[in-house]
């Protein structure tokens, strides 16, 4: 690679970071090329030639926190159904380095008009989840009935649906775990096979131990026989 290409890469990569700090900042398609050159210090034409568009450079934005992502959730092999825990856990770990971005990020795309941007968003993340669910179909842990695509959109959604609770801060970080864990964990206990079903069960009832009415259900009285006889 050339002097001129290795060049070009580092620019390309500069205005990336530099559109993830404005995105930080602020909504995510709240700022001007014009002021991500300047911020970047290159010159106003220079993310024009190198993407052609703002969309382009906030969809490279995704690319790169979705690669991110990706290289987090495969650092350690998962087993089974594990895999699906670990996206919740791995999502919540980048959301712990850096709140505001992905707080602003998920009720932006959420919000946003702009139907590229969102599809550019949801496609690789609902890949994913298509993609491990005919894993575990594969593996004999889902039944061979199921359709890949239909449970992934289901799971994905129950699951956005926990992180926009998080982002508007409806929920804490450790509340959001917990609640998109357990409602993956049902949804893939629904449609188990009889052979992986009774130990994903143990893992949603440890889970559901952890949720806050289950304290409130723990600790409620029990009526005595005489309470019960007047009722």
């Amino acid at each position: 690679m050339g002097k001129r290409e290795i060049n070009r890469d580092e620019k390309r990569q500069l205005i990336v970071t530099t559109a993830r700090h404005l995105m930080q900042l602020r909504d995510v398609s709240d700022f001007s090329m014009r002021t991500l050159a300047e911020v970047a210090g290159v010159s106003s034409a220079t993310p024009y030639a190198l993407f052609g568009s703002k969309q382009a450079v906030i969809a490279a934005v995704m690319d790169n926190d979705f690669a991110d992502f990706m290289a987090a959730l495969t650092a350690e092999p998962n087993r089974g159904f594990d895999v699906f825990f670990s996206l919740v856990d791995v999502t919540a770990a980048l959301f712990e380095k850096n709140p505001s971005y992905y707080r602003t990020g998920a009720q932006a795309i959420q919000a946003t008009t702009d139907q590229t941007l969102s599809s550019h968003f949801s496609l690789p993340r609902h890949g994913l989840l298509k993609d491990l669910v005919s894993d575990a179909i594969e593996r004999g842990e889902i039944c061979h009935q199921i359709n890949p695509d239909s449970l992934a959109l289901n799971l994905g959604h129950q699951f956005y649906g926990w992180i926009q609770a998080w982002a508007k801060g409806n929920i804490t970080l450790p509340d959001m775990v917990a609640r998109a864990q357990y409602g993956l964990g049902l949804g893939l206990a629904a449609v188990a096979t009889e052979a992986s079903r009774a130990q994903l069960l143990e893992q949603v009832v440890a889970i559901q131990a952890t949720l806050p009415e289950a304290g409130v259900l723990k600790t409620k009285p029990t009526p005595n026989k005489k309470q019960e006889a007047v009722s």
